[in-house]
């Protein structure tokens, strides 16, 4: 079981794609909160906290506007954890669990908080997912629309990155070409699998 670590935009879900390339089961944390976000109860629950302008014209979870509310300010996004957290911890748990069956080489978990949550208990490797804060934040920008302020109050949120790195059993080295971030990949699973 191999947990992902890495800053805002390290690139660990391009980690988590080329292990699942190399016949890895991936639990994908942001999958889950999606379909979380989508339930009925859960979404009267956002909207009578954070009000209706975090609601798209259909009634969904406007997940954009959501984050912009739930990071404006402290207690704002522990009550969104508060919302979510617990039922997506149970079903990454649950979703790791039926993942292990499999006969894979490995499962790995993609979630940003793993270890504010606790999660590091599922795993038996940790990863870090290394690049600079400059690539961060321009990563950031270009697929999120970030700018550097934002990426910075995310980060702020988390654990250190000192801290992700001190628990990691591995680091891959994300910033120069997918290929690099392949090899790497491909060396840490011979050394880990089973």
């Amino acid at each position: 079981m191999i947990g992902l670590l890495g800053g805002v935009a390290a690139g660990k879900s391009l980690v988590a794609s080329q292990f699942a390339q190399l016949g890895c089961a991936v639990v994908d944390a942001d999958r889950v909160v999606h379909q979380l976000l989508r339930e009925p109860h859960i979404r009267r629950a956002v909207r009578r906290r954070f009000g209706p302008g975090v609601m798209d014209a259909s009634g969904e979870v406007d997940r954009q506007a959501l984050a912009a509310a739930a990071f404006a300010d402290r207690s704002s996004l522990e009550a969104l954890e508060a919302l979510v957290h617990p039922e997506t911890c149970r079903r990454l748990e649950a979703a790791v669990a039926e993942a292990r069956r499999q006969a894979v080489p490995a499962v790995v978990l993609d979630a940003p908080l793993i270890l504010e949550k606790g999660l590091d208990r599922l795993c038996d490797v940790l990863v870090y997912v290394r690049a600079p804060r400059e690539v961060r934040r321009r990563r950031a920008g270009r697929t999120r629309g970030w700018d550097a302020a934002e990426v910075a109050r995310r980060e702020a949120t988390q654990i250190s990155l000192k801290t992700k790195r001190h628990r990691a059993d591995y680091t891959v080295d994300n910033r120069t070409s997918p290929e690099h971030t392949f090899e790497q990949v491909r060396t840490i699973l011979s050394r880990v699998a089973k």
